[in-house]
């Protein structure tokens, strides 16, 4: 019976995470293009290729049509970007340890 509540508690959890980020736009991040990054793989930059210049990015949507043009990401952004990686990692980190905790202390009747 208590398996069952647990296991009824993860899903109630993880199915609308689980749905919500399929229905999600496309979040871009950093590409590696002959040593320097770019931030790519949203709808206006799905597809991309290097430009003459090492520092610019042709983007092109899904079906292949050029969007624009993208510079290449300086150190301080690519730093910013991780860094908030890492903080998201860290805050799903703590909120599954925040349910693991609710879970072991919970009333019998939970």
């Amino acid at each position: 019976m208590k398996q069952s509540r647990k296991f009824l508690k993860i899903a109630l959890v993880t199915l609308p995470i689980f749905f919500l980020t399929g229905c999600a736009p496309r979040s871009p991040s950093p590409y590696d293009v002959n040593g320097r990054y770019f931030m790519a793989g949203d709808p206006s930059c799905a597809r991309f290729k290097p430009t003459r210049n090492p520092h610019r990015i042709l983007c092109m949507d899904e079906q292949g049509h050029i969007t624009g043009r993208r510079r290449a990401m300086t150190d301080q952004e690519l730093l910013m970007y991780t860094h908030r990686q890492q903080m998201r990692q860290m805050q799903d980190i703590e909120a599954q340890l925040m349910f693991n905790r609710m879970d072991y202390y919970a009333p019998p009747w939970w």
